[in-house]
């Protein structure tokens, strides 16, 4: 059950992320308030939308502010 949440949590992430890169025009979240930075190196094989997925886990991690 555990790992079935986890794969629909990450599916859930890379659509969500694949969305906002196409409304951003396909920039990654290098400018996002708490974008840290891209985990993995970039290339020119990168995708945006992985920068955008990387900064939506990242954000998971951090603790709720209201």
């Amino acid at each position: 059950m555990q790992e079935s949440n986890e794969k629909t949590m990450e599916l859930a992430l890379e659509k969500a992320a694949k969305m906002v890169c196409n409304m951003k025009s396909g920039l990654c979240p290098i400018r996002e308030e708490h974008f840290s930075g891209c985990p993995r190196k970039c290339t020119e094989d990168t995708r945006p939308w992985q920068c955008w997925f990387d900064y939506f886990r990242e954000l998971t991690l951090l603790p709720f502010q209201s």
